[in-house]
């Protein structure tokens, strides 16, 4: 297939280069000019994943009840907060929120109860009063002013209809020109500020990475290759692949989200790899004498079975991933396996067609990077392996027990703050006003009575008192409200005067009547109820135990007549990441057998496929390993690396192996044929793999955890698997002097010499 190949494209460069260039035209107007061009959508939202119980129990919960992930908790200090000017001042300010488009209402001390609880024309004995009852009251301490009175905040409730991250980026806007008027101290909290703040901390990192990304990979190129060629061709190759994957995401409707973004630099990197290795074959052949046209067809058939090998692997990786149950790493697996496979496709055929119209390289050019001059490192890690075989095996034997070791010491519990470190204004200003203002998280209880007007009963409502002193006694519970708040409220105020819930329901259900503040905490018949409470940046684990007290404290109060509902976004995501991280281990499982699987149908040797695993599996255990001795937690970004990690890691043994087979099939002669891959291909295998790290490597300084411990494990994987399968692996098959039996003609050229 590959001759054939080899001879359509050496014949008819020209017809090939044109059409190869037409479609690059027309995917980019698809990606860039057309109306359904490739977009841009960060919204955390798509996260959720499909056909979840528990998400169709939060849904839900949305239908029947006003939102709970729609109000923003703006805090404000450096003031005299509860002086007379102070909330003067914040009742412009208030209002001026009020007026921006996407706001529907916004609650401060200036507007409590229509203004009247802190009038302005309110004398100094009055105004003293209702600064000792607000620092202790059941709803607004600890909500709009803090326990010591030092920090206030504002709560803005965004209008239904602001659901997206563009939406919500106008409004933030708005908010932020708005605060920029008033020199205090502010900070900002809740879960549309996480949305918010967060995609556009991850979008700030994509511009700031793939630049960085891309002057790695042209800095390397050049001092592999030293010549300009050696430069931009591949750059142009990798530039046509991002086109077509960027034109065809825009088909197919795929966006550029808070997982897919990692496309461009994948592919950007994974192209260079192959190009490296094309072009190191191209010259290796002009060494040999085999000219212009025999290098090229070498290049084609013996080069691009190695590369199809690597290019299958690797997407098997990503592929894997569409396993999970969340739609955007389903669309990101499935968009960058097509990608690797394009760019294999795109780089054999390219690349080949625009060498044959150059002049040949340079004869010092082709010496220096054919026999590596001033690189050694093959040379050195071959006489390594040959006198250093037990010390070999025993360290890696270290290494396997150490990794081993530090797997069982990974953590698994995480929390939404997870992905933010310390230091980065997001994470410093969430951890302010939790700090200052209890949680900013929701958690939301659902109590259905089963009864119309069930709700108005006193005993029922002393209940839901007695589960919200249990549920505020909780490690990580900062707040809570419930109905019997708001009735205490109501009736001290036009009722018997008393902050207590009267003692007769036909009173109780008077209050409600008259009062319309807690249409957001009951349904229309008075059936149902929710507690709305707020959470700390809770891991899973104190989730998980929340949950579990509170249905046994419910259980206790109201017995099986009260049905209890435990859901929120904040449990939501928990168990999201939870599920996936699950999803993501089963697919990484799958993707290493079917790349097992794939080892022995290609090399026809079980023996030879179990020597191609361990260069591989033991990579991915000290990334493992290395998590539990770091404190590396174990979630979506750091499972999801070990899928591409695998598919990428595997790239190496197999260029080392398809050599190995030539050379062997020359000779028969396994020792000698495994100095000799290793003098050869072994360069290209460290030069792909510096690139490879290189490019992963800038992402460890990034503020955007995923992002930094993506760059580590990737990095720490490919650098073990570098030594994997130029170290253990010539150990290994001078060993066991595996038995071999070929049936893939991917070296049809060398039989004939």
């Amino acid at each position: 297939m590959l001759n054939r190949l080899s001879k359509i494209i050496l014949d008819h460069p020209k017809f090939v280069l044109t059409a190869i260039l037409s479609l690059t035209i027309v995917f980019g107007y698809i990606a860039f000019l057309s109306p359904n061009h490739l977009r841009i959508d960060f919204s955390l939202e798509q996260m959720f994943p499909n056909n979840d119980p528990e998400r169709e129990v939060y849904e839900k919960f949305r239908e029947e009840f006003s939102r709970e992930d729609d109000v923003i908790l703006l805090t404000y200090a450096g003031i005299p907060i509860l002086e007379k000017a102070s909330v003067e001042v914040l009742g412009d300010l208030t209002e001026a929120l009020e007026f921006i488009e996407g706001v529907e209402n916004v609650l401060s001390l200036s507007n409590l109860q229509d203004g009247n609880y802190f009038d302005i024309d309110m004398d100094d004995s009055g105004w003293a009063t209702k600064t000792i009852d607000v620092l202790d009251h059941p709803i607004y301490t600890n909500l709009l002013i803090s326990k010591k009175g030092d920090v206030g905040s504002i709560l803005i409730n965004l209008s239904d209809d602001v659901i997206d991250q563009e939406a919500r980026a106008r409004v933030f806007k708005a908010i932020d020109e708005i605060k920029s008027q008033y020199n205090w101290e502010w900070h900002e909290a809740g879960i549309p500020v996480l949305r918010t703040r967060y995609v556009e901390l991850v979008a700030r990192e994509r511009a700031i990475f793939f630049p960085i990304s891309f002057a790695v990979v042209t800095l390397i190129l050049f001092f592999v290759f030293r010549q300009k060629r050696g430069v931009l061709l591949p750059l142009a190759t990798i530039s046509v692949g991002l086109v077509w994957i960027s034109g065809i995401m825009a088909l197919l409707g795929i966006t550029i989200n808070v997982v897919s973004y990692l496309t461009f630099n994948l592919l950007m990197i994974i192209g260079c790899s192959n190009a490296i290795h094309l072009m190191i074959k191209y010259h290796e052949g002009l060494s040999l004498g085999l000219g212009r046209r025999g290098s090229l067809d070498r290049v084609i058939t013996e080069i691009g079975g190695a590369l199809f090998l690597t290019s299958f692997t690797t997407s098997v990786g990503f592929f894997s991933l569409m396993m999970t149950n969340i739609r955007i790493t389903q669309e990101f697996g499935f968009i960058v396996g097509v990608g690797v496979i394009l760019m294999f496709i795109l780089t054999i055929i390219i690349l080949p067609i625009i060498l044959s119209f150059l002049p040949l390289p340079k004869a010092k050019n082709i010496k220096r990077l054919v026999e590596g001059e001033e690189f050694k490192a093959a040379e050195n890690l071959n006489e390594w392996s040959r006198s250093h075989p037990r010390s070999i095996l025993f360290i890696t034997a270290i290494i396997f027990v150490l990794s081993i070791v530090g797997l069982y010491k990974v953590n698994y519990n995480i929390s939404i703050l997870d992905d933010l470190k310390p230091g980065n204004e997001l994470y410093d200003s969430i951890h302010y006003v939790e700090t200052h203002m209890g949680g900013t998280l929701p958690l939301e209880l659902v109590l259905d009575t089963k009864i119309k007007n069930g709700i108005v009963d006193p005993l029922f409502l002393s209940k839901i008192d007695s589960l919200k002193i249990f549920l505020l006694a909780q490690g990580g519970v900062g707040g809570a409200i419930t109905v019997s708040d708001h009735i205490k409220l109501v009736n001290e105020e036009i009722g018997s005067g008393i902050r207590e819930i009267p003692i007769e329901s036909l009173e109780i259900l008077s209050l409600i009547e008259s009062y319309d503040g807690i249409s957001g905490l009951v349904d229309d018949d008075l059936t149902k109820t929710r507690i709305s409470a707020r959470v700390k940046n809770i891991d899973s684990e104190t989730a998980e135990h929340i949950v579990k007290v509170l249905k046994i404290e419910s259980l206790r109060l109201f017995g099986e007549d009260i049905h209890v509902i435990i859901t929120g976004s904040t449990l939501l995501a928990l168990n999201t990441s939870k599920h996936l991280v699950k999803n993501l281990t089963t697919s990484f499982m799958l993707a290493f057998i079917i790349i097992f699987i794939s080892m022995i149908f290609l090399f026809k040797s079980v023996r030879l496929s179990i020597l191609s695993v361990l260069p591989t599996i033991i990579p991915l255990m000290a990334a493992g390993g290395i998590m539990g001795f770091m404190g590396i937690k174990l979630r979506p970004s750091t499972a999801m690396t070990f899928s591409i990690a695998l598919g990428i890691a595997v790239d190496d043994t197999i260029h080392f192996l398809a050599r190995f087979r030539q050379e062997y099939m020359k000779t028969g002669d396994v020792p000698g044929s495994v100095t000799k891959t290793l003098l050869t291909t072994g360069k290209a295998i460290i030069s792909t793999t510096i690139i490879l790290s290189l490019g992963f490597v800038v992402m460890v300084f990034s503020e955007f955890v995923p992002n930094h411990e993506f760059g580590i494990l990737a990095t720490i994987v490919l650098l073990i698997a570098l030594a994997g399968s130029m170290i253990l692996l010539p150990v290994l098959i001078n060993y066991l002097n595996p038995k071999f039996k070929f049936s893939l003609d991917f070296t049809s050229k060398d039989k004939r010499e």
